[in-house]
């Protein structure tokens, strides 16, 4: 069987305002588009302060760096996960503890969790694999009760997050990251 599956998607109407985005210079990054374009993420996930990133591991990189993580910091993250929440880590030389799903959700296992914490563990971070958030509610419970954050992979959830049907979320990144904290925000720029 011959299957014609397509990578991408190429959109030509948007193709010029890029390339012209690009030409103005080196400091793309920078322009209005990119401006409105987070003042429309923040509206949206109704944060108050959002940066876009070029990559989902950039903007995991950014809020290690904001968060203090460093060295020897242990990171608890799904063994069934994308990339960026595998990889980000590795950047600031955190230590990856992985572990299980549950089955229901494909989400993290909140009771192989609490046996993964220990007094080195800074962060949770679940990944909303599929689009799912997975058992969310737990992850924030234990989190909490263990003094650890709290840091969600949510790429592929956003509209969830402006239903408000999981109202508990606490950080948002979608190759960008929102928040309502402004010395986060500084740290991370």
């Amino acid at each position: 069987m011959k299957w014609k599956i397509p990578l991408f998607k190429i959109y030509p109407d948007d193709t010029q305002n890029r390339a012209n985005i690009i030409i103005r210079g080196f400091h793309w990054a920078t322009v209005l588009e990119i401006q409105l374009f987070e003042n429309e993420i923040s509206q949206y996930v109704e944060r108050k302060y959002t940066l876009v990133f070029n990559s989902g591991a950039s903007a995991l990189h950014a809020l290690f760096l904001a968060h203090n993580i460093r060295t020897n910091n242990e990171l608890i993250v799904p063994t069934i996960t994308f990339i960026s929440t595998a990889n980000a880590p590795l950047f600031v030389k955190a230590k990856l503890v992985f572990a299980e799903i549950e089955d229901k959700k494909c989400g993290l296992d909140p009771e192989d969790v609490k046996e993964r914490i220990t007094p080195q563990t800074k962060a949770i971070i679940p990944i909303y694999y599929g689009g799912g958030p997975g058992l969310i509610r737990e992850s924030k419970e234990i989190a909490d009760d263990c003094s650890v954050l709290l840091l969600e992979y949510t790429a592929e959830f956003v509209a969830g997050i402006k239903d408000k049907m999981y109202p508990t979320l606490t950080k948002s990144e979608m190759d960008y990251t929102a928040k309502n904290s402004e010395e986060l925000l500084e740290v991370e720029q």
